[in-house]
């Protein structure tokens, strides 16, 4: 069980919303609720655009890490779940090249194709654990 001195705080209109945490820290672990392509107040960006959905969520996932002090070179770990998985390998790329351009290694990953998200229209929520320095 999360204890509210390991939460770190981003979206708090939507942390309370949902009842949820967006990272919990635990020593020098950080894990990041699963991210999906969303504005602030949860409306779907991207709708259709697996490429767009992809850029929105690592942005999300940014700010998440940055909040904890991190950054996509502390990523050691993701699950995908997809519910159009050709979509998200031919989109593949635009992953790699996030974390390119952030210097970072590609983390080890663990891709699972599902029926649906929590938000309609999403195509990819991606969920994320850190190693803190």
């Amino acid at each position: 069980m999360a204890r509210h001195d390991q939460v770190i705080s981003v979206y708090p209109e939507l942390e309370k919303r949902f009842d949820l945490s967006y990272a919990v820290k635990s020593g020098n672990l950080l894990f990041l609720s699963g991210m999906v392509s969303a504005d602030e107040n949860f409306n779907l960006v991207g709708a259709n655009d697996m490429e767009a959905q992809i850029r929105c969520i690592y942005g999300r996932i940014q700010k998440v890490l940055a909040a904890a002090g991190a950054s996509l070179k502390n990523v050691v770990s993701e699950t995908n779940y997809t519910t159009n998985s050709p979509e998200l390998t031919k989109a593949a790329w635009v992953r790699a090249d996030i974390y390119k351009q952030a210097g970072a290694a590609m983390p080890a990953a663990t891709g699972v194709h599902v029926a649906s998200l929590t938000l309609a229209g999403a195509m990819l929520e991606i969920h994320a654990t850190a190693v803190l320095d």
